[in-house]
């Protein structure tokens, strides 16, 4: 009973809760999310179409941080 209560808060909060409330302020241009799954996928596989959206988003994150790379930001949020 308590190891499926937790799991029924995770997946409620994992899945719903959270991306409600990034998607609001966090937008990455759909096209570019499609071209670095694809790229990384092709580099290394599995792993790199995993990791390809947390790699853009953290490419977003530090172009937005950074003032000279601030176009490329925003072409990433599209």
């Amino acid at each position: 009973m308590p190891a499926g209560g937790y799991l029924l808060i995770h997946l409620i909060e994992g899945e719903t809760i959270t991306p409600l409330l990034l998607a609001r302020r966090f937008t990455i241009n759909p096209v570019l999310i499609i071209l670095a799954v694809v790229f990384w996928y092709w580099m290394w596989g599995v792993p790199g179409a995993i990791l390809a959206m947390p790699m853009l988003a953290i490419a977003k994150i530090v172009c937005d941080g950074i003032q000279p790379l601030a176009a490329f930001g925003h072409f990433i949020e599209g």
